[in-house]
Formats: C-alpha cells, structure tokens, sequence
C-alpha cells in the first residue's frame, strides 16, 4: 500500500537519521541572532526568530531554553477527558531563511525532522513557476537545535545550537504512488467510498477511494 499523502507533513516518531546523500552540519550559534549558516552551491541559511520584544529577552535568564527540537520529539500527553478552551500558541516562531545570494529561496520553519525543498517548485504556488527560473534548488532536514534566551540577546556561548542536514535538489524524487483522481470520477463513487480533506492555507485536497484502497491527491 502507498504512503498516506500526508506522511510527509507529520513529524518523526523515533530520533531523526541523516537521510542518505545529504550533508550534516552542526553550528553552535555563539554570535547570536540572526545567524547564517552556509549550505553550499552559493546558498546559505540564515536563522532568524521575529519577536520584537527586546525588553522580554533582556530581563530573561540567558541560560532560560526558548525553544529546542526536544520538545517535537517528546512523548505527547493523552488528551484530556473533557474539553478546554483553546490556548494561545506559546512556541517562538524560529525560521530558517534559504538565500541565494540576497535571492530568498524559501522560509523553512523549524520542525524536528521537517524536510523541505527551497524553492518550492509546486506550480500552483502564488509566485508562479517563474518565481524559481535561474534559482539553485537546494533540499533541508531539520534535525535539532536549541536556543536560549541569550543567544537571542546577542553574542556568547550560552549553549545554542542547530543541526541541518542538505543536499542539492538535482535528483528525482524516490517515492512514488498512484496518479492522481480525476474530480468527476471521483465524485461519482458512492459518498460511502470516498473520503476527502483539506489541509493548509492553500487547501490542499486528499481524496481517498475506499474500495479500491489506494489514496489519490487531487490539488
């Protein structure tokens, strides 16, 4: 049976590997942020984390964790038995900015095991598939990182870290599963043997044939 579609977008259930043919690299983040971190073939990545509160990082312990890749990986509490109102999201918004050159490939969020390509060369992307010509692809794996509240302050060895993992994308892609449904085709199966979903801002849609048990994507 073929990968469920969204397996790509789910985060690792073990600790992550390097994938094979791509490049590790490790970087303590001692000057602080934003940092840069080359990659290779012209292209670099730089660290960032907007905030804008300058006065929160300066009466914080620099020694405080702000974010670490542990967190994605830990085991995850079992729901509770009755409903609580939603929360405010308290995760920090670190990124990963793919350049080449002053050309911006791509923003990457940091995800324990999160792998990207830069730039995204979905056609149906909003810039169109010009926005790409001329652009080195290039592909990332977010292996870890940890970052504390002085290295958001500036300079110094408080311990910060972030570890990468990249490889030129010039290759085709290893996976492969069935082509897509075509939509009247689908929408003329039984409502009791399809299923479908929305995923995204761009509302990505899965379309799953349930009596031929093979699961289509339809954008």
């Amino acid at each position: 049976m073929p990968p469920f579609p969204i397996d790509r977008y789910l985060l690792p259930e073990t600790p992550i590997e390097v994938p094979d043919g791509f490049t590790e690299i490790r970087q303590s983040l001692t000057a602080g942020l934003p940092h840069r971190v080359e990659l290779g073939a012209g292209v670099h990545a730089v660290l960032i984390l907007p905030t804008g509160l300058a006065r929160q990082w300066l009466d914080t312990d620099p020694l405080a964790v702000v974010s670490t890749s542990a967190d994605d990986l830990a085991p995850r509490p079992a729901p509770p038995t009755t409903p609580r109102p939603p929360a405010l999201v308290g995760r920090v918004p670190l990124r990963l900015v793919v350049r080449q050159g002053t050309r911006i490939l791509g923003s990457v969020p940091l995800a324990a095991g999160l792998r990207r390509v830069c730039p995204d060369a979905d056609p149906s992307a909003s810039a169109g598939p010009s926005a790409s010509a001329g652009a080195v692809a290039v592909e990332l794996v977010v292996l870890s990182w940890l970052l504390h509240a002085g290295t958001v302050r500036g300079s110094g060895d408080y311990g910060s870290t972030v570890t990468l993992a990249w490889r030129p994308a010039d290759r085709a892609v290893d996976r492969f599963g069935p082509p897509p449904i075509n939509e009247f085709v689908w929408r003329r199966r039984p409502p009791a043997q399809r299923v479908e979903s929305e995923l995204g801002p761009g509302r990505l849609r899965y379309r799953y044939l349930l009596d031929k048990k093979l699961r289509r994507v339809l954008r």
